[in-house]
């Protein structure tokens, strides 16, 4: 996983979230919104046209890094590779989503 980030727990911070493998048609995205229960965060997750999933999403720090967390368990058997940028926020509100 190539992750820059050097903020607090609390910090509102975004992740632009790139996951490659197998991740498409496996139910992937389901997952990634069942793992964003009870963390504080917005944006959404889409699977992409070239076979990867893409999650831009932001919250605390924290949330953040246990969502990335809690999917790579969930999902590693499909997951080859994770990209994440951290990237100044954006001020969203509405939850996360699945788009298509």
């Amino acid at each position: 996983m190539n992750q820059r980030s050097t903020s607090s727990p609390d910090a509102v911070t975004r992740y632009l979230v790139r996951f490659s493998g197998h991740v498409q048609g496996v139910g992937f995205r389901a997952s990634a919104l069942a793992e964003s229960r009870h963390l504080s965060i917005h944006g959404f997750v889409r699977n992409e046209p070239d076979g990867s999933v893409f999650m831009d999403v932001e919250g605390p720090a924290g949330d953040m890094k246990e969502l990335v967390r809690r999917i790579q368990s969930t999902m590693k058997d499909f997951i080859d590779d994770t990209d994440t940028d951290v990237v100044p926020p954006l001020g969203r509100t509405g939850g996360f989503k699945v788009t298509y």
